[in-house]
């Protein structure tokens, strides 16, 4: 019998009115809509680490190694700064927004989550951690022209507000692809020191 998987990730929380901020700048960005799938502004978050299938056994262990990496990690904040996209500007695949402030708090709780995690079947990152909010995804159909507007837009959007927000605790999700797009379901969320 083989045991039962799902789909996790560990990441941090944005605060509502930060969602709604972002919410408006995808609204604003002057970007073909048939060209780019938009992240659902109630979805979005900072994504830590992706897991992918994950045991349903591993859980109370990941957590575990979470709740490890969240005693010697403090709160911090981050702000918002400029509009991005991988891999990049001239060829556009994700739009990102891009974080700034305590970035090395967030690195060292990026490296306490990896060393806790891996040891658990979960390979750490071969890349470089590059923190930010995915905003949106160009579609691979999308026309030619579209994709060559969506780029030039983005060269010439305006600045997004600095927004800044309190990362205070980290969470493990649960990800369910739907034909709607993906659901996330919270499993747990711990504090940090």
């Amino acid at each position: 019998m083989t045991e039962g998987l799902i789909r996790t990730f560990i990441a941090i929380e944005l605060p509502p009115e930060l969602k709604t901020r972002l919410a408006g700048l995808r609204d604003a960005l002057p970007i073909p809509s048939q060209a780019v799938k938009w992240v659902n502004p109630e979805s979005m978050h900072l994504t830590i680490k992706f897991l992918g299938d994950t045991p349903l056994s591993q859980i109370p262990n990941i957590i575990k190694g979470l709740e490890e990496a969240a005693q010697v990690c403090h709160a911090f904040t981050l702000s918002t700064t400029r509009i991005g996209t991988f891999p990049s500007l001239s060829s556009p695949k994700v739009i990102w927004l891009g974080l700034h402030g305590e970035i090395e708090k967030l690195n060292t709780l990026f490296a306490e989550v990896e060393k806790n995690i891996s040891g658990l079947g979960f390979p750490a990152e071969k890349r470089d951690f590059a923190p930010h909010l995915t905003l949106g995804r160009l579609k691979e159909v999308a026309a030619k022209s579209d994709l060559q507007t969506a780029a030039e837009s983005l060269k010439t959007a305006p600045p997004f507000p600095k927004t800044s927000f309190k990362a205070s605790h980290i969470c493990l999700f649960q990800s369910q692809l739907l034909a709607a797009g993906p659901v996330y379901t919270r499993l747990a969320q711990i504090s940090l020191a």
